[in-house]
Protein backbone atom coordinates (compact mmCIF):
# COMPACT_ATOMS: atom_id res chain seq x y z
CA UNK A 1 0.00 0.00 0.00
CA UNK A 2 1.45 3.33 -1.07
CA UNK A 3 1.24 6.26 1.32
CA UNK A 4 -0.93 8.89 -0.29
CA UNK A 5 -0.10 12.59 -0.23
CA UNK A 6 -2.59 15.31 0.74
CA UNK A 7 -1.41 18.90 0.25
CA UNK A 8 -3.28 21.89 1.66
CA UNK A 9 -2.21 25.41 0.68
CA UNK A 10 -3.33 28.26 2.96
CA UNK A 11 -3.16 31.41 0.84
CA UNK A 12 -4.27 34.16 3.21
CA UNK A 13 -2.01 36.94 4.47
CA UNK A 14 -3.86 36.82 7.79
CA UNK A 15 -2.49 34.30 10.25
CA UNK A 16 -5.78 33.80 12.07
CA UNK A 17 -8.47 34.70 9.58
CA UNK A 18 -11.27 32.79 7.89
CA UNK A 19 -9.02 30.95 5.44
CA UNK A 20 -6.74 29.78 8.24
CA UNK A 21 -9.79 28.64 10.21
CA UNK A 22 -11.07 26.55 7.30
CA UNK A 23 -7.76 24.90 6.47
CA UNK A 24 -6.83 24.20 10.10
CA UNK A 25 -10.25 22.71 10.78
CA UNK A 26 -9.81 20.48 7.73
CA UNK A 27 -6.39 19.33 8.95
CA UNK A 28 -7.88 18.60 12.37
CA UNK A 29 -10.64 16.45 10.86
CA UNK A 30 -8.18 14.59 8.62
CA UNK A 31 -5.83 13.93 11.52
CA UNK A 32 -8.75 12.44 13.45
CA UNK A 33 -9.01 9.67 10.84
CA UNK A 34 -5.22 9.23 10.66
CA UNK A 35 -4.64 11.26 7.50
CA UNK A 36 -1.80 13.75 7.94
CA UNK A 37 -1.69 16.36 5.16
CA UNK A 38 1.23 18.56 4.26
CA UNK A 39 0.25 22.11 5.19
CA UNK A 40 1.70 24.99 3.20
CA UNK A 41 1.22 28.44 4.75
CA UNK A 42 2.21 31.20 2.31
CA UNK A 43 3.20 33.43 5.24
CA UNK A 44 5.97 31.02 6.22
CA UNK A 45 7.51 30.68 2.77
CA UNK A 46 10.52 32.45 1.31
CA UNK A 47 9.47 32.57 -2.33
CA UNK A 48 11.02 34.99 -4.81
CA UNK A 49 9.04 36.45 -7.69
CA UNK A 50 9.22 34.88 -11.13
CA UNK A 51 11.49 37.12 -13.19
CA UNK A 52 10.75 35.58 -16.61
CA UNK A 53 14.46 34.83 -17.10
CA UNK A 54 13.92 31.74 -19.31
CA UNK A 55 16.07 29.54 -17.05
CA UNK A 56 13.24 26.98 -16.81
CA UNK A 57 12.77 27.23 -20.57
CA UNK A 58 16.33 26.02 -21.02
CA UNK A 59 16.47 23.64 -18.04
CA UNK A 60 13.65 21.12 -17.59
CA UNK A 61 12.12 21.12 -14.13
CA UNK A 62 14.48 23.73 -12.69
CA UNK A 63 14.14 27.33 -11.55
CA UNK A 64 16.89 29.91 -11.23
CA UNK A 65 15.76 30.70 -7.68
CA UNK A 66 16.90 28.44 -4.83
CA UNK A 67 14.30 29.06 -2.18
CA UNK A 68 11.33 27.37 -0.49
CA UNK A 69 9.67 26.67 -3.83
CA UNK A 70 12.05 23.74 -4.25
CA UNK A 71 10.17 21.90 -1.50
CA UNK A 72 6.80 23.21 -2.69
CA UNK A 73 7.47 21.87 -6.20
CA UNK A 74 8.11 18.44 -4.73
CA UNK A 75 4.95 18.56 -2.61
CA UNK A 76 2.81 19.65 -5.56
CA UNK A 77 4.31 17.04 -7.85
CA UNK A 78 3.48 14.19 -5.49
CA UNK A 79 0.04 15.38 -4.38
CA UNK A 80 -2.77 12.87 -4.75
CA UNK A 81 -5.13 15.41 -3.18
CA UNK A 82 -4.55 19.15 -3.55
CA UNK A 83 -6.60 21.86 -1.86
CA UNK A 84 -5.79 25.54 -2.29
CA UNK A 85 -7.65 28.09 -0.18
CA UNK A 86 -7.53 31.85 -0.65
CA UNK A 87 -9.47 35.00 0.18
CA UNK A 88 -10.66 37.12 -2.73
CA UNK A 89 -8.52 40.25 -3.18
CA UNK A 90 -9.70 42.51 -6.02
CA UNK A 91 -11.46 39.52 -7.63
CA UNK A 92 -8.35 37.34 -7.45
CA UNK A 93 -6.07 35.37 -5.17
CA UNK A 94 -3.79 37.06 -2.65
CA UNK A 95 -0.43 38.50 -3.72
CA UNK A 96 1.59 35.94 -1.73
CA UNK A 97 -0.32 33.07 -3.27
CA UNK A 98 -0.02 34.66 -6.72
CA UNK A 99 3.75 34.74 -6.27
CA UNK A 100 3.67 30.99 -5.68
CA UNK A 101 1.37 30.53 -8.68
CA UNK A 102 3.67 32.57 -10.94
CA UNK A 103 6.57 30.34 -9.98
CA UNK A 104 4.57 27.44 -11.40
CA UNK A 105 5.62 28.81 -14.80
CA UNK A 106 8.41 26.25 -14.55
CA UNK A 107 5.81 23.47 -14.34
CA UNK A 108 3.96 24.89 -17.35
CA UNK A 109 7.13 25.06 -19.45
CA UNK A 110 7.95 21.42 -18.77
CA UNK A 111 4.88 20.73 -20.91
CA UNK A 112 4.84 23.66 -23.30
CA UNK A 113 8.54 24.00 -24.09
CA UNK A 114 10.10 20.64 -23.25
CA UNK A 115 7.11 18.43 -24.09
CA UNK A 116 7.91 16.42 -20.98
CA UNK A 117 5.30 16.97 -18.24
CA UNK A 118 6.47 17.79 -14.72
CA UNK A 119 3.86 15.32 -13.46
CA UNK A 120 3.82 12.08 -15.40
CA UNK A 121 0.66 10.72 -13.76
CA UNK A 122 -1.90 10.62 -16.54
CA UNK A 123 -4.65 8.81 -14.62
CA UNK A 124 -6.51 11.89 -13.46
CA UNK A 125 -9.12 9.74 -11.73
CA UNK A 126 -6.43 9.04 -9.14
CA UNK A 127 -6.28 12.68 -8.01
CA UNK A 128 -8.61 15.15 -6.32
CA UNK A 129 -8.45 18.94 -6.48
CA UNK A 130 -10.31 21.50 -4.39
CA UNK A 131 -10.43 25.29 -4.42
CA UNK A 132 -11.78 27.22 -1.44
CA UNK A 133 -12.50 30.91 -2.07
CA UNK A 134 -13.53 33.26 0.70
CA UNK A 135 -14.96 36.67 -0.12
CA UNK A 136 -15.39 39.36 2.52
CA UNK A 137 -17.93 41.30 0.48
CA UNK A 138 -21.55 40.31 0.05
CA UNK A 139 -22.31 38.29 -3.07
CA UNK A 140 -21.90 39.95 -6.47
CA UNK A 141 -21.57 38.63 -10.05
CA UNK A 142 -18.32 36.84 -10.93
CA UNK A 143 -17.01 37.24 -7.39
CA UNK A 144 -14.99 34.03 -7.50
CA UNK A 145 -14.18 33.67 -11.19
CA UNK A 146 -10.69 35.17 -10.87
CA UNK A 147 -9.64 32.66 -8.22
CA UNK A 148 -10.88 29.73 -10.26
CA UNK A 149 -9.29 30.82 -13.54
CA UNK A 150 -5.92 31.38 -11.88
CA UNK A 151 -5.82 28.26 -9.73
CA UNK A 152 -7.29 25.92 -12.32
CA UNK A 153 -4.27 26.58 -14.53
CA UNK A 154 -2.07 25.28 -11.71
CA UNK A 155 -4.28 22.22 -11.29
CA UNK A 156 -4.22 21.54 -15.03
CA UNK A 157 -0.45 21.64 -15.21
CA UNK A 158 -0.23 19.28 -12.24
CA UNK A 159 -2.69 16.87 -13.90
CA UNK A 160 -5.12 17.37 -11.02
CA UNK A 161 -8.80 17.67 -11.98
CA UNK A 162 -10.84 20.32 -10.21
CA UNK A 163 -13.26 18.29 -8.12
CA UNK A 164 -15.05 21.13 -6.35
CA UNK A 165 -14.81 24.88 -5.82
CA UNK A 166 -16.25 25.92 -2.46
CA UNK A 167 -17.26 29.59 -2.35
CA UNK A 168 -18.13 31.69 0.67
CA UNK A 169 -19.13 35.37 0.66
CA UNK A 170 -19.96 37.99 3.25
CA UNK A 171 -17.26 37.03 5.73
CA UNK A 172 -16.63 40.70 6.55
CA UNK A 173 -20.03 40.56 8.23
CA UNK A 174 -20.28 36.94 9.40
CA UNK A 175 -17.24 34.87 10.35
CA UNK A 176 -16.80 31.69 8.37
CA UNK A 177 -17.10 29.51 11.47
CA UNK A 178 -20.64 30.85 12.00
CA UNK A 179 -21.86 29.90 8.53
CA UNK A 180 -24.04 26.79 8.65
CA UNK A 181 -22.74 25.25 5.43
CA UNK A 182 -19.07 25.27 6.44
CA UNK A 183 -19.17 22.28 8.80
CA UNK A 184 -21.09 20.29 6.19
CA UNK A 185 -18.62 21.21 3.44
CA UNK A 186 -15.66 20.22 5.61
CA UNK A 187 -17.24 16.83 6.24
CA UNK A 188 -17.92 16.47 2.50
CA UNK A 189 -14.27 17.10 1.66
CA UNK A 190 -13.04 14.66 4.29
CA UNK A 191 -15.46 11.98 3.09
CA UNK A 192 -14.40 12.45 -0.54
CA UNK A 193 -10.72 12.23 0.39
CA UNK A 194 -11.23 9.16 2.54
CA UNK A 195 -13.25 7.36 -0.13
CA UNK A 196 -10.89 8.37 -2.90
CA UNK A 197 -7.67 7.30 -1.19
CA UNK A 198 -9.22 4.06 0.00
CA UNK A 199 -10.19 3.30 -3.61
CA UNK A 200 -6.63 3.96 -4.81
CA UNK A 201 -5.20 1.64 -2.16
CA UNK A 202 -7.60 -1.14 -3.19
CA UNK A 203 -6.41 -0.81 -6.79
CA UNK A 204 -2.75 -1.24 -5.87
Amino acid sequence: MTKQSIVIVMGSHRKNGNTKYFTEKLVEKLNFIDFYPQFIDVNKLDVAHCIDCNFCKENWGKCVHKDDMIEVYDQLKNADVLLIASPVYFNGVTSKLKTLVDRCQMIFLCDFEHHNPFVTQTHTEQKLGFIVSIGGANAYPNQFVGNEITLKLVFDNLRVPLTEHYKYYGTDHTKLELKDEVAMNLDQIVAQIQMHLSKINLQE
